[in-house]
């Protein structure tokens, strides 16, 4: 037994190696860290220089992240001098146009108006583009056309060029241009590359995406670096045809965005108090932050005594109340404020306080068990301050939709 002692702890001790090793590959290995701050990307044209007193020319923008990165979207900025060259077609290599946004060549025009082309794309894929910081990756090639042999120069990179990259945790993140790229026509060198300083590892430490508090409409700190779409937003409540009075005239909404460059959904980062007009029509605004403008998006609203609404339209509209409903999402994001205008349907109540997502013998008993009473807010759904038989007949009317719309 003791000439087997020895081999038992060896064994014993490989064994507890390889589950610790295997234990930490499980959960530590999966994916490895981003770390949301310090990645740039530099730009290129490939080929760099042309020397053409006349007819078109063709040059790639490629661009070099300096870690291995996952991107959703991007935009900059492509100057050129228009008296002496002009605008032929742009195609993105990368994702496609992200429509509204970005220029195309339906806007040839404006774009030889004013020497630049606004270059905003997005990748339709869910799940982005890895862009490889070993090589240099082709964005969009576009065409020139010279007419003259003096020299000049195209430009892009500026500072206000950015890439949307997905974070591990599917949050988006702004990655910055490292420095200006140019292009040489006929000899013009035009402003010379400006790095941006060197990244050293273990840097900046990641800024931290808003955290969203249950419960309220707390406002969150939103971190720089990143897009902010705020929806501003109308809606109209089932029962409520007038301004409700004081407090009663306050309401806490849940809106979640979902579609267009989200690979899930999200909920916003800030949302207002709603408030509502003399006609019932409840105003507020949302913000979301790391969205990448763009269309193909849905919005989901859930008032505090209500089911669940998805919407898929600016400005939708309905036959009578519950009967809008829809499956693709249509509305387009701008950066900055979007406007939405969904009074024309109703939102449905009946997910009364605490809310589980549908309409149940809990939403109906709760008002029967308070009927005459004005002290009980969690069964007050028309907001006229006393819970009676108007509150109970809504609930009782949408017990045909019953659960709230994913």
């Amino acid at each position: 037994m003791k000439k087997e002692l020895p081999k038992i702890i060896t064994i014993f001790l490989i064994t507890v190696g390889l589950v610790l090793w295997a234990l930490n590959f499980i959960f530590l290995g999966k994916a490895p860290k981003s770390k949301a701050t310090g990645e740039t990307i530099n730009f290129v044209f490939d080929p760099a220089s042309v020397n053409q007193a006349s007819g078109d020319f063709v040059t790639s923008v490629k661009i070099k992240p300096s870690v291995d990165m996952t991107i959703r979207g991007y935009q900059f900025e492509i100057t050129f001098d228009k008296s002496k060259i002009q605008f032929k077609n742009i195609q993105y290599k990368a994702g496609a146009v992200s429509a509204g946004l970005g220029d195309d060549d339906s806007k040839k025009d404006v774009i030889n108006q004013n020497g630049k082309i606004k270059v905003v794309g997005e990748i339709q894929s869910a799940t982005g583009q890895v862009i490889l910081a070993s090589q240099n990756t082709e964005i969009v090639a576009v065409t020139f056309t010279a007419n003259s042999a003096q020299s000049s120069s195209i430009t892009t990179g500026a500072t206000d060029a950015k890439f949307s990259m997905i974070k591990t945790d599917y949050s988006l993140f702004d990655v910055p241009s490292a420095s200006q790229a140019s292009f040489s026509v006929n000899g013009g060198g035009g402003p010379t590359a400006t790095p941006m300083p060197t990244v050293t590892p273990g840097g900046p430490t990641a800024t931290p995406m808003p955290t969203v508090t249950p419960g309220g409409p707390t406002l969150t700190p939103v971190p720089t670096g990143t897009v902010t779409v705020t929806l501003s937003l109308k809606l109209k409540f089932q029962g409520i045809q007038s301004q409700p009075k004081g407090s009663l005239n306050l309401l806490n909404i849940k809106v979640i965005l979902a579609g267009g460059s989200l690979p899930q959904p999200k909920e916003a980062d800030r949302t207002d108090i709603f408030k509502a007009d003399e006609k019932g029509n409840w105003s507020g605004a949302a913000d979301f932050v790391g969205i990448f403008p763009g269309e193909g998006y849905r919005v989901y609203i859930k008032g505090p005594y209500h089911i669940q609404k998805k919407i898929c339209d600016a400005t939708p509209t309905e036959t009578y109340p519950g009967s809008y409903h829809c499956s693709q999402g249509k509305i387009t994001l701008q950066s900055g404020k979007t406007s939405l205008d969904f009074s024309g349907i109703y939102l449905l109540a009946g997910d009364l306080p605490e809310q589980n997502g549908s309409v149940t013998a809990y939403d109906t008993s709760l008002i029967r068990n308070n009927l005459g009473k004005t002290d009980n807010d969690k069964c007050d759904v028309n907001r006229d301050g006393i819970c009676d038989t108007q509150d109970y007949s809504l609930v009782i009317e949408s017990l045909s939709v019953k659960n709230d719309e994913l």
